[in-house]
């Protein structure tokens, strides 16, 4: 059967109709989403970093601000006698130190805290075994009396930088006395060896471990006195 032309002008008038309320829905949809924008807003971006692979699970600070300790870090170290063992040490703390110079000697007296904790263990394992000479167990008790008290320094120093609302000059001026003689002490293990006829396999593992103690408590007396006033 064949269309007659009023049908046909039906057909036409309807389908006009459906595209006018379909163009008439779409203009409401795109009013009540810009209405949810406001004209002056400043969006960028950085709306849309907490999505990214980069910042995936770290919506509080971004990466740019992540890469920005690190930068400060490393500036700091390239500073101090060891820059590379300071910044290797570090950079894995960036987001605890931010760029904050006394978090920045903290967590530097804190790393080299569990250093020496790390050495004492070591050495008193190495005092366990029963193939020792009579003067490499000399040596070794000597060293590990030194390392302890590198330890007791230590943690007199951190707790200490956890004082400096009380006395802060007295404070300051201990701190510092303390974390020198705590390198004097790594030190003084170190030479021990040199001193006594050691076999040289132990002599090189035991300095290896008691001079990284050394350096990075080195490290972290340069960032005290040049941060903590």
């Amino acid at each position: 059967m064949e269309a007659t032309p009023l049908k046909l002008a039906s057909y036409q008038a309807l389908t006009i109709v459906v595209f006018i309320l379909l163009a008439i829905s779409n203009i409401s949809s795109a009013c009540e989403y810009n209405s949810t924008i406001p004209a002056n807003s400043t969006q960028t971006n950085t709306d849309y970093t907490a999505t990214t692979p980069s910042n995936y699970g770290n919506t509080t600070i971004p990466s740019n601000n992540t890469q920005a300790f690190r930068n400060y870090i490393l500036t700091s170290c390239n500073s101090t006698t060891y820059p590379s063992i300071c910044y290797r040490t570090l950079s894995p703390y960036a987001l605890k130190i931010e760029a904050n110079p006394m978090k920045l000697c903290n967590v530097s007296l804190s790393l080299a805290l569990e250093a020496a904790n790390s050495a004492s263990s070591t050495v008193s394992k190495i005092l366990n075994t029963n193939n020792l000479t009579g003067i490499a167990e000399q040596v070794l008790q000597d060293c590990i009396g030194n390392v302890k008290d590198s330890i007791g320094e230590l943690k007199d120093s951190l707790d200490a930088m956890g004082h400096l609302d009380v006395d802060r000059e007295f404070q300051i001026s201990n701190i510092k006395t303390w974390v020198s003689a705590s390198i004097t002490d790594d030190q003084t293990c170190s030479d021990g060896f040199d001193e006594m006829n050691v076999d040289a396999t132990l002599t090189d593992k035991i300095r290896k471990i008691v001079l990284d103690v050394a350096r990075k408590t080195s490290n972290a007396l340069y960032f005290i006195n040049n941060n903590v006033y």
